[in-house]
């Protein structure tokens, strides 16, 4: 069971990582002033500048800059102060996950792909910059706190089904075993259901 679910990790985190936007400084350079915006406690959005961070220093600080051409940052916020903000080509959400296994502060974590089920992607603290994805489904209540790709490993398709089950068919699917639903499938699973509550929120 071990190496199986090592195996689909990597598939896992390799489907995350090319989805990931560019690093290597060849549009974005770090340490560059770039438009963006921040999005307040209060919801309200604020365009502006912003620097673009590392993949480490970007979970933790956002320096916004009022001019393109200003020397020091008008303000810097943490985590706690806003609920997010993006610069450049990368979209970060204050949530309360920042590596480990128990205690969990608020970190800017990087949208990899937004959605209902939004996925993110979190880079380690010590040193090497490992990517984990991380998923969050802020609209339902039940799951509202951000899971790393283990939660879903013993009993995949109880706690999968469960967390796809206000989308009855789908979750019929995967707990029934369908060929199709089963680990390998974890991204495409969470794929359909962000089409399905698309759809659903188009239609209201």
């Amino acid at each position: 069971m071990k190496r199986y679910f090592f195996f689909v990790l990597l598939i896992v985190t390799f489907n995350t990582a090319m989805a990931q936007p560019d690093w290597s400084g060849k549009v974005y350079v770090i340490g560059k002033i770039y438009p963006g915006f921040y999005v307040t406690n209060a919801n309200d959005t604020v365009y502006g500048y912003f620097e673009h961070g590392s993949q480490v220093s970007g979970q933790k600080r956002c320096k916004y800059y009022t001019n393109e051409m200003d020397k020091k940052p008008t303000k810097e916020f943490g985590p706690e102060d806003i609920k997010g903000y993006k610069v450049a080509d990368k979209l970060y959400r204050s949530i309360n996950f920042s590596g480990g296994l128990t205690s969990k502060p608020l970190r800017f974590n990087l949208v990899s792909k937004d959605g209902a089920i939004t996925e993110f992607t979190f880079y380690s603290e010590d040193g090497n910059a490992t990517a984990e994805p991380v998923y969050q489904k802020p609209h339902d209540p039940n799951f509202t706190k951000p899971v790393q790709i283990s939660y879903f490993a013993l009993g995949f398709a109880k706690k999968v089904s469960e967390y796809v089950a206000d989308y009855p068919a789908l979750a019929a699917k995967v707990s029934g075993k369908e060929k199709g639903y089963g680990m390998l499938n974890l991204l495409a699973i969470f794929d359909e259901y962000n089409a399905w509550y698309a759809a659903k929120k188009g239609n209201k």
